[in-house]
Order: structure tokens, then C-alpha cells, then sequence
């Protein structure tokens, strides 16, 4: 028996099966970080994929940002699930601070507060170069698969 919780153990090899399509294949999702609480996700976001044109440059779009947030905040919910749970975002709020740049765009989340049914988590989205350019909560269901 090993002491490593049950959605750190399985996230890894979720991230590795999902990786071929979906949404994580969209936005290019890789793991960076976990632990019981933890997580770090990099998404790579491009122009043409992800973004619009301005006059000043593209710019990733808003949903796109707010899709890597949520997709990292039931993730980092999932680090604390028992065997048997799934995750589901049951509200989600996101604060944009500034227009996001296509490239590599890193979240980190962590759980504030769990339930027995539900996890409030928190998140920031930055740029690679460290600006801060969103955060997010979420209030996460947990449902028996």
C-alpha cells in the first residue's frame, strides 16, 4: 500500500492518455507539478488556435485562459479525490488583469477548503515570463464515477 494519494497517483497517466485529444490536446496541457493540493499546468496557446488579432498584436482569448484555469483547477480538486470520485466544476470565476500573449501560459492551483462533496479552489495564470494575467476559483464537485 503506498501512501501517495489516489488522484496523484492517477493524474499522470490520465494527462498521458488525454494527451492525444480533447481539450488537453487543444490547448496543449502537460503536467508540470503535483501534490495532495498542488498543481501546475503550462498550456501552450497559440494565435491561430487560440487567439485574435488587435492592433497592438494577437491576443489569447479570454476563454481560452479561462478553459486552462478550469481545466487546472478540477484537476488540482482531483489530487485530493478518493478511488471511486471524479471532478466536476460546479462554478467557476476568472479576474482578467490583462490581455494574454500566445505562448506558453503556466496556472497554478491549489485546494483552499475541502468538503465531502465539494473543493474550493483557487488559481493564477501567468505568462511565461511571470506576469500575472488571470485568477480564477472554483467551487469543485466531487461525483462518484
Amino acid at each position: 500500500m503506498t501512501d501517495t494519494p489516489y488522484g496523484v497517483r492517477m493524474l499522470p497517466k490520465l494527462y498521458e492518455e488525454w494527451s492525444a485529444g480533447g481539450m488537453i490536446a487543444n490547448i496543449g496541457t502537460r503536467l508540470v507539478e503535483i501534490a495532495p493540493g498542488m498543481l501546475v499546468l503550462e498550456g501552450n496557446l497559440s494565435a491561430e488556435s487560440h487567439g485574435f488579432p488587435t492592433s497592438r498584436g494577437p491576443i489569447v482569448h479570454g476563454g481560452a485562459i479561462a478553459t486552462l484555469a478550469d481545466e487546472t483547477l478540477a484537476s488540482v480538486a482531483f489530487t485530493v479525490a478518493e478511488e471511486g470520485e471524479t471532478t466536476t466544476t460546479a462554478d467557476l470565476k476568472v479576474d482578467y488583469f490583462r490581455p494574454g500573449k500566445p505562448g506558453r501560459l503556466i496556472c497554478r492551483a491549489t485546494v483552499r477548503h475541502r468538503t465531502r462533496r465539494l473543493a474550493f479552489c483557487e488559481a493564477t495564470v501567468q505568462q511565461e515570463t511571470g506576469e500575472v494575467i488571470a485568477e480564477a476559483r472554483a467551487v469543485i464537485a466531487y461525483v462518484r464515477a
